[in-house]
This record gives structure tokens, sequence and C-alpha cells, in this order.
């Protein structure tokens, strides 16, 4: 398999159970956040489910607050909405080595979140992981896995063919952030495809 690493500077993944006022962020992608992703690299729809795997880590350096001036629909009336964004962001994935000629040349920008969260491909490099016990993070895995953490109901993918789009797969998953602490990789571990050169565990998802 090949490991991808996207880089930028800021990233944001709505949380699904804020629909207005103060808007936090999730503190990895969600799937539907990788689906389009692999979309934009690819210039057409790809749907996870027909994907043989995908894995994914997720880190950055902190979080911060961002002030944006919205407009109410239909008025003149602005208001001032207060949203969370992550910076010094990195994202790896794992995938079939297929996709490394996509990422060489991507058909449209790559965006780790809203419009302005522009990322770029930093690396694109062949590993071999070994499956053991490890800590795990930086991600989302099923609630059937047994690890501690937020649960939500996250969309996998949505279906392209209809305008406007709707959510196509809709599943439970624990929403588990890059461990950061000796406490936090004690806690979060399973068995999973460990990455030494990261030092952390790849749980590699099969929708399909």
């Amino acid at each position: 398999m090949i490991r991808v690493k996207l880089s930028a500077w800021t990233a944001s993944f709505r949380f699904p159970t804020f629909q207005s006022g103060y808007q936090p962020t999730l503190p990895v992608p969600p799937p539907s956040t990788i689906q389009g992703l692999l979309s934009a690299v690819k210039g057409e729809p790809v749907y996870l489910t027909e994907l043989p795997y995908l894995g994914y880590v997720f880190k950055s350096s902190g979080k911060g607050i961002d002030l944006e001036k919205i407009y109410a629909l239909g008025k003149i009336e602005t208001d001032i909405m207060r949203r969370e964004f992550l910076y010094n962001t990195e994202l790896y994935l794992y995938l079939p080595d297929e996709w490394k000629e996509h990422f060489r040349k991507p058909k449209y920008q790559l965006l780790l979140g809203r419009s302005s969260d522009l990322a770029t491909v930093e690396e694109i490099k062949r590993v071999e992981l070994e499956e053991r016990e490890a800590p795990i993070g930086g991600t989302v895995v099923p609630v059937s896995l047994g690890v501690p953490g937020m649960v939500h109901a996250l969309v996998v993918e949505h279906d392209y063919s209809v305008i406007p789009r709707r959510p196509k797969l809709v599943k439970p998953f624990i929403v588990l952030p890059y461990p950061r602490t000796d406490g936090e990789r004690k806690r979060q571990r399973a068995n999973a495809l460990y990455d030494s050169d990261l030092n952390i565990g790849v749980y590699l998802h099969r929708w399909g």
C-alpha cells in the first residue's frame, strides 16, 4: 500500500450535532471528508464502499477560534459567528498502490474542510505495516472495536448522482483524537497495523 502525506495550515470538520451558532470542529476528519478529498484528486465521484481498504491518521498542533461575518438569508442584517479551526495539520492516507498516480497530479484543489483549508501533497511513499497491538488515534473507528471515546453518527459517503447530494451511508463511529500523552496511548489501543515511521496504529476501514 502507499501512504500519502498532506499538510495544510488550517482544517475544520463540521460537528454533526451543531447546526447554527457556535461551530466547533471535530478533532479528525469524518469519512465523508476523505470521500470528498479522493473525489477531488481523481476528478470524479469516489465511493468509499468501492475501495478495498482505506486508513487515515490526522494530527494538528492545536485549535483556534475564527470570527466569521455572516448574512441572514434575504435580509440586510449581519452577525458574527465563532468557528473553531485546527492549525498546522497533517493527514496521512493509506491506500492501494493505484492511487499513487492520482495524487501525483490531482484534478482539483485539495481541501481539509472548507474552501480556505487548502492542502498540499508532501509525500507519497510505499509502506509495509506490521499487524500488532498499537496505540491508535487521529481517525474514526467502529464502535465494535471497544476503544473508549466520543461516539458520533457520521456520513461515510454521499450520493453524488442527485442534486443536492444526499447521505448514502451513515454509521456510528468512535472519534479518536491523535494520542499525545502516555495515558492516551495506553487507553487508545487496539489490534491494528503499526506504522513504525509515525509510531502509530492504523485502522483499515473496509466498507465494501
